[in-house]
């Protein structure tokens, strides 16, 4: 066994249990998964007051007032699991549901809590505490206990599994398990790893999430993973972002050759689980990781030892985010067809549509859905599906179900379930569906012993009331042998028991009847040991829970400490700044600038932050950069787009952008050089990371074509420049269309340039513009800048390898380092490290590639680039990718010589449209000379 896989053989999921967003239970849930019910609701106007949310913050612009709750998470029956009325109510809801859910999973898996059935082993993940942030710390009588045991034991993390194990006697390992949303499938990853040793005879596995309060909405922020309108996309044209949602999901895990010799019921079988992490090979901390994604999915398939062909359905981590749903679906397409799979027309879903994100629940849940797809052989649709993604659609190998998929004639032989934690943790997990076990026949005269055993006398009669429902209809009841069985070996004895002895249903429910009108009836010994041959476990319903409200209500005037909480400001103590008058003339850049550093100072928490000071040198980040670009919208009463944002890096920037919104100025220059003028519309080419278009005079002087080509210059001092490869993209694109109002549009590049031009593409198609086939110069697909960045000094040591590359070799690295041209490559390197494409281009693309291969240019580890075949940009049109080789490398390409001749041939070829075009007068004189 390595690190990061276990090949745990077959281990049987037994029992289940759950609480989920309109759903009490598993049953419900499934019943709405298949009717395509979306939990995720509006909170009305009482709801958003009882949670502490002020009328204008939830009725001002981009605050979404949605979400998935979970009803009656106050409820909780603190006398039949032992606590103390105090200790209830001071309790996390997420601590005392999961607690329930536990009790629950057992009763379904037929395993009594004790110390009998061997070593049983607790894994559970759960979310931060905001119970304790929200409502404990908010009430005036706990305000001042946040350190004391009774809160701390209640609210902590490491007291949920350790919690179960003690209220219900299991002497197994029971472990915390927080890689924050894939804690729940990570703890199945271990659980079935002890199993697999040895350790333990069963598990309990899951997670819990409940965030308080849950009522409150959210604010929309413009960058963030979170859904503009409240509902939750997966795979979609429209898919935006994800909803927060509310939930707990339990699992009981066996080993299988066990489960069958207990005659337990088996939902489905897990064949083969991985986790792992990204490491430092992504764009940062909290992206996702593709080289990770496709490393745990083979693992996974790897050790279950199943033909990935047999891979019907795939539970997705799909979360609907714009970036992390297509590069989801590239890992799965590449790990699943490097393995040969998977099956054809294999359907792919995300119980994230219905129910929102479960955060550290949200890994059991997909598995709870899954091991349910298998073992009623039925794929429910999935929601909020409309128009397909362009990574959702064409050559890749899954089908998005708008329908119920009922299994038949060739039943569902496997599937698999991803969950994907913020901060790189991965699993991925293969289930197999299980025959129905071969059970021996019921001697039809044989009596069995049927145990009722409950709490105390009115539970018991419960018990029985229930019970006698479930078995009105024979056609649904278990056969006696399966009944007595089942409560037999597979419920605890409490204080109060019933026996009877029947041979047939109709006994069982006279021993019912008469039990009901009898009280005090309850008598009888049951044997101490099951008689006869083993039954098969069967659901049944469970002992009876009384279940009241213990919940400490907050006192709304004390600051609030949860989710939604303002950071302490540094800044305290300094008198508010006066409105800022809007218009020309008006604006006082001294004001803006004051009001900018008190933004900044409260969301960094520092104090005295100086105008020159850089936000990310202060510790600012992608997801930071999100927060401030929304509080400075607010502030300022301006649009301020997020790519605007990252090109500015200090105070001083960001005030002066500021001021020229509040103005109604514009800074923007035009940027473009004419390389050829002509009649049509011209070929605008972006220019590669060093910043310079010389590169492509030589192509000019060679070029045949009398297509009209222009070249975008980089936009001046580094300092000033967007620090976002979409903010680049963007920019060029408001200079483009400063000459060039209307589409379609042509768009090129070499290596760097290639890649800005097609986010170019791809923003212009989103503005519902054409745009006409891509021309790239050896331009390098996506994925090969995927991973960490290089600092500073890596990049000095492998920038005289570039040096050599580009035949400068002569050049002192060391003095270029201070150079413009240097501090240029190295943002643009940054760029390209910190990009992924959000969709495909629709249209055809034309790669002119260096015939000589990526070894000659010797700098993929310098540069930490993964060399994928270039072939790869297939993936990233829905049209025809046409490659055309030409001579030499990478850099030795446009060498003078045959090297130049060769590539402008080539590059006339992938014109040769363009040329036409123009000649039957479709085109028109866009060109100018600067």
């Amino acid at each position: 066994m390595t690190d990061n896989r276990t090949s745990p053989g077959a281990i049987a999921i037994v029992g289940m249990a759950g609480r989920f967003p309109g759903a009490r239970d598993t049953t419900e849930l499934w019943q709405r998964l298949l009717e395509g019910k979306e939990s995720v609701r509006r909170f009305e106007d009482h709801e958003l007051q009882a949670a502490g949310v002020p009328a204008e913050r939830a009725d001002a612009d981009g605050y979404v007032r949605r979400g998935a709750d979970l009803a009656d998470a106050d409820l909780f029956d603190a006398r039949f699991f032992d606590v103390t009325q105090r200790d209830a109510k001071l309790m996390d809801p997420q601590q005392r549901i999961f607690l329930t859910c536990a009790w629950r999973a057992m009763e379904d898996a037929g395993l009594a809590p004790g110390p009998d059935q061997g070593p049983v082993g607790v894994f559970a993940g759960t979310s931060m505490s905001t119970y304790l942030l929200s409502n404990v710390l908010r009430c005036a009588e706990y305000a001042d206990a946040a350190l004391t045991y009774p809160v701390l034991l209640g609210n902590d993390k490491d007291f949920l599994a350790t919690r179960v194990s003690y209220k219900l006697n299991l002497r197994g390992p029971a472990l915390s398990v927080q890689s924050a949303c894939s804690s729940s499938l990570t703890a199945v990853h271990l659980a079935c790893a002890a199993l697999e040793r040895g350790e333990i005879t069963a598990a309990l596995a899951g997670g819990v999430s409940i965030t308080v309060p849950q009522t409150s909405g959210y604010r929309y922020q413009q960058g963030g993973i979170m859904s503009p309108d409240g509902h939750c996309r997966p795979f979609d044209a429209d898919a935006a972002g994800t909803v927060k949602g509310n939930g707990c999901g339990v699992v009981v895990l066996k080993r299988l050759e066990d489960a069958l010799a207990d005659g337990d019921r088996v939902y489905a079988v897990i064949r083969g689980i991985a986790v792992n992490n990204d490491g430092s090979e992504k764009i940062g901390f909290t992206a996702p990781g593709p080289a990770g994604q496709q490393e745990v999915i083979r693992a996974a398939l790897e050790s279950s030892g199943l033909d990935a062909r047999d891979i019907g359905y795939v539970e997705a981590h799909g979360t609907g985010t714009a970036v992390g749903d297509p590069l989801e679906l590239m890992s799965l397409t590449r790990a699943y067809r490097a393995a040969g799979g998977p099956a054809p027309d294999c359907r792919i879903g995300s119980v994230k549509a219905n129910l929102g994100h479960l955060d550290a629940a949200a890994g059991v849940t997909g598995l709870i859905k899954t091991a349910l797809v298998l073992h009623h052989q039925t794929v429910p649709p999935q929601i909020n599906f409309d128009r397909p993604s362009p990574h959702a659609v064409g050559t890749l190998p899954f089908t998005v179900p708008t329908e119920p998929t009922r299994y038949q004639d060739a039943p569902l032989a496997a599937a698999a379930v991803s969950s994907f934690g913020l901060g790189g943790t991965n699993v991925h997990c293969v289930l197999q569906a299980v025959p129905a076990p071969t059970v021996p026949a019921d001697d039809p005269g044989a009596a069995h012993p049927v145990v009722l055993s409950a709490r105390d006398a009115d539970a018991l009669r419960t018990t029985a009331t229930e019970l006698l429902h479930h078995l009105a209809d024979d056609t649904t009841a278990p056969s006696v042998r399966d009944l007595a069985y089942t409560l037999f070996t597979g419920r605890a004895r409490m204080a109060v028991t019933h026996v009877l002895n029947a041979t047939t249903l109709e006994e069982v429910r006279a021993g019912l009847r008469k039990l009901l009108s009898e009280p005090g009836l309850a008598q009888g010994l049951a044997p101490a040991a099951w008689p006869g041959s083993p039954g098969r476990k069967v659901s049944l319903p469970g002992h009876p829970l009384n279940e009241q409200s213990h919940w400490i209500q907050p006192d709304l005037r004390l600051p609030e400490t949860g989710r939604d909480s303002t950071p302490p400001s540094p800044t305290a103590g300094r008198p508010a700044p006066a409105p800022i008058p809007r218009g020309a003339g008006r604006v006082d850049p001294a004001q803006v600038l004051t009001r900018v550093l008190a933004v900044l100072e409260q969301h960094l928490a520092i104090p005295d932050i100086a105008p020159d000071d850089d936000f990310y040198d202060l510790g600012g980040d992608s997801m930071l950069a999100v927060e401030v670009t929304t509080c400075l919208c607010e502030e300022f009463d301006v649009d301020l787009g997020y790519d605007e944002f990252t090109e500015l890096h200090t105070p001083e920037q960001m005030a002066k952008r500021l001021c020229a919104l509040l103005a109604g100025e514009s800074t923007a220059s035009d940027g473009l050089v004419t390389l050829r003028e002509g009649t049509g519309r011209p070929l605008h080419l972006v220019h590669p990371a060093g910043g310079t278009n010389f590169i492509y005079t030589g192509l000019v002087a060679h070029s045949q074509s009398a297509v009209p080509l222009t070249a975008l210059s980089f936009p001046g001092d580094v300092s000033t420049a967007p620090t976002s490869l979409r903010g680049l993209a963007a920019l060029y694109l408001e200079r483009i269309r400063r000459r060039q109002p209307e589409g379609p549009y042509r768009l090129g590049g070499y290596s760097f340039g290639g890649n800005v031009a097609y986010e170019m593409a791809l923003q212009l198609q989103a503005a519902g513009e054409e745009v006409e086939t891509l021309v790239l110069f050896d331009s390098y697909p996506p994925e090969t800048y995927v991973g960490r960045h290089l600092s500073d000094d890596e990049f000095a040591d492998a920038f005289p390898l570039l040096l050599d590359a580009v035949g400068e070799d002569g050049l002192d690295a060391r003095e270029l380092r201070e150079k413009g041209f240097y501090q240029i490559w190295k943002h643009n390197y940054d760029l390209l490290k910190g990009h992924y494409p959000d969709q495909r281009f629709r249209g055809d693309l034309v790669l002119l590639r260096a015939e000589e291969g990526d070894s000659t240019v010797r700098l993929d580890t310098a540069l930490r680039m993964n060399l994928v075949d270039k072939s790869l940009w297939e993936e990233h049109v829905t049209g025809r990718l046409t490659v055309r080789k030409v001579l030499g490398d990478h850099f030795s390409m446009f060498a003078d010589g045959e090297p130049i001749a060769a590539l402008a041939a080539a590059f006339d070829e992938a014109v040769a449209d363009f040329d036409r075009a123009d000649a039957h007068g479709t085109g028109q004189q866009v060109n100018r000379p600067c």
